[in-house]
C-alpha cells in the first residue's frame, strides 16, 4: 500500500481495533497505555501499534502488538524478532496480531506457529475476509458496523451491504459530525475492496454526506476546477449532481469516458449517453 494511504489507513482504522479484538478473539482493552516503539539491544526495531493492557493485578499486564498486512507473507520470523526484544526489554508477555486484509487469497500469511528446538511460538491473523458480514452488522457499535464493509458478503450484493451499513450507522449514530466520521472511514476502507465508487455513491443518497472533495487521496488526484464542478452539482440534487458532474467533466476534456464514470458515480454507459446528447446539441446550435 502506498505510504500516504498506510497513513490514513491506520489513522481511521486504529480505533477500531479494540472492539475487532474484544468482537473476534475476547480480549478486553479496554485500559491501554502507549509504548515506545523503539526497542534496542544491539539492534533497533520499532514496532508499529504497539500498547501494554493494564489490569488491576499488575502480574497480568501484557504488551500489544498488531499489524495491518496487504502482502501475503510470511511474518513468523519477524514477529519472532519482535517478541524476543520485547521481552527481553520489558520482561512482559506479548500478544501478537496480524490482521490481513490484502485482496489475494492468503497462504503464506496465515502460517503462525513456528516450531524450533526447544521452542513453541504463535500468534494470531486475522483474515477478515473470512468473517460473515453479519458479525459486525448489527452490532450497535459504530466501529463495529463499520468493519463490516471488509467481511464477507456471502451472496449479498456490495451496493446492498454498503447500503445496510449506512442504514445502521444512522440509526446508532446521533450527531452529524460522528456520522460524517464513519463515512469517512467508510471511504478509506473501500479502498481495500475497490468499493469506493459504491460507497460514494450510497453516501451521496443520505441526507447528511462525508465531502470526498475533502479527502486526501481523492484531493491528490482531481484538479481544484473538478472539484467545484462536483460541488456545484451537490447543491442541485443527487441526481440532478450526478447529471452536472458528467457534463462539467466532458466539458473540461482532461479526463477518459470511464475516468469520469468513477469520479461521478454512474456507469460508463451513462456517460456516453450524456457525451452523445451534447454533440447533438452542439450540432444542432450550428
Amino acid at each position: 500500500m502506498p505510504n500516504d494511504f498506510d497513513r490514513i489507513l491506520k489513522e481511521n482504522f486504529e480505533p477500531l481495533l479494540p472492539h475487532l479484538c474484544r468482537a473476534l478473539l475476547g480480549l478486553d482493552l479496554s485500559r491501554m497505555e502507549p509504548m515506545e516503539p523503539k526497542i534496542q539491544v544491539t539492534t533497533e526495531r520499532e514496532l508499529d501499534n504497539l500498547r501494554k493492557v493494564l489490569h488491576d493485578d499488575p502480574t497480568l499486564d501484557y504488551g500489544l502488538h498488531w499489524e495491518i498486512q496487504s502482502d501475503d507473507e510470511d511474518m513468523r520470523r519477524r514477529n519472532f524478532l519482535y517478541y524476543a526484544l520485547f521481552h527481553h526489554t520489558t520482561g512482559l508477555p506479548l500478544k501478537q496480531i496480524v490482521l490481513y486484509l490484502g485482496d489475494k487469497k492468503p497462504k503464506h500469511i496465515l502460517i503462525n506457529l513456528l516450531e524450533l528446538e526447544g521452542i513453541r511460538f504463535e500468534f494470531t491473523v486475522v483474515n477478515i475476509r473470512d468473517i460473515p458480514k453479519e458479525r459486525f452488522l448489527n452490532s450497535s457499535v459504530p466501529e463495529e458496523v463499520v468493519l463490516a464493509l471488509l467481511c464477507d458478503f456471502g451472496k449479498d450484493r456490495p451496493e446492498k451491504v454498503v447500503h445496510l451499513i449506512l442504514q445502521n450507522l444512522m440509526k446508532i449514530v446521533g450527531r452529524v459530525e460522528r456520522l460524517k466520521k464513519y463515512q469517512r472511514q467508510l471511504q478509506v476502507l473501500s479502498r481495500l475492496r475497490k468499493l469506493q465508487p459504491i460507497v460514494t455513491k450510497e453516501i451521496n443518497r443520505m441526507p447528511v454526506k462525508f465531502d470526498i472533495a475533502t479527502d486526501e487521496l481523492y484531493l491528490e488526484g482531481v484538479e481544484k476546477g473538478i472539484e467545484k464542478g462536483i460541488e456545484k452539482g451537490i447543491e442541485k440534487g443527487i441526481e440532478q449532481q450526478r447529471h452536472e458532474s458528467v457534463v462539467n467533466l466532458l466539458k473540461l476534456g482532461k479526463l477518459t469516458v470511464e475516468e469520469i464514470a468513477l469520479v461521478s458515480a454512474v456507469s460508463v454507459g451513462y456517460v456516453k449517453k450524456v457525451q452523445r446528447e451534447l454533440g447533438k446539441k452542439s450540432r444542432d446550435e450550428n
